[in-house]
């Protein structure tokens, strides 16, 4: 498994490389509960990171900056 995350505004966004493609979540980092998020699976990384960015604007209302993957 290869894993990937990202922190905008006290949430992190994970994209998780598995067999079957890449998945997106999302954690509230000062509640930490799991954001919902749509369960799609990814074929390739860059469609997921892509999918997180819009994850992240849903939630926050507006297109974060940059999202810097770790």
């Amino acid at each position: 498994m290869r894993a990937f995350y990202s922190t905008q505004k006290g949430t992190r966004f994970f994209v998780l490389g598995t067999p079957e493609g890449w998945h997106v979540l999302a954690l509230n980092l000062k509640t930490g509960e799991w954001t919902p998020t749509n369960g799609h699976v990814h074929d390739t990384l860059k469609d997921a990171k892509v999918a997180a960015e819009a994850t992240a604007t849903s939630l926050f209302g507006r297109k974060p900056t940059e999202m810097k993957w770790h």
